[in-house]
């Protein structure tokens, strides 16, 4: 079981980049892309993980930028991890997701490097967030 989980997460990372999102832009559609600290503040005050990952992709600059943003959203999803109880294999999968994103990005270094690191461990927890969610759900 954790096999399949753990190929699974390998398949959401890699589609991960692929996925439409939103477009970045405030509740009255207003675009905020050049606005950081308008996104950062939608950001960490969405409802959910699902949104706040939605809004930091949607606002991603390919700049170290995206760290802070990641990171806000990262903030979102921990929230939803502990509302929903992770249970211990799921915060290990979590764990060996995230020390993945480090060796594979941190590799060539740079800023796309560290917005891709970030990313990388946003998709990570939210995959997780996800997984739980829909055990609760079904």
């Amino acid at each position: 079981m954790n096999s399949m989980k753990a190929i699974i997460a390998v398949l959401v990372l890699a589609a991960a980049p692929l996925a439409m999102a939103r477009e970045c832009t405030d509740a009255q559609g207003n675009d905020i892309s050049n606005q950081p600290e308008i996104f950062q503040e939608l950001i960490s005050k969405s409802a959910n993980c699902y949104e706040a990952k939605e809004l930091a992709q949607a606002c991603a600059w390919g700049s170290s930028l995206d760290s802070t943003t990641a990171f806000n959203a990262y903030a979102v999803c921990e929230k939803d991890l502990v509302k929903f109880k992770a249970p211990k294999a799921d915060t290990d999968l979590l764990k060996t997701m995230e020390e993945r994103c480090q060796a594979h990005h941190d590799l060539n270094g740079g800023t796309m490097a560290i917005s891709s690191t970030a990313y990388c461990h946003l998709s990570a927890i939210s995959f997780i967030v996800n997984l739980i969610w829909e055990n609760e759900v079904y």
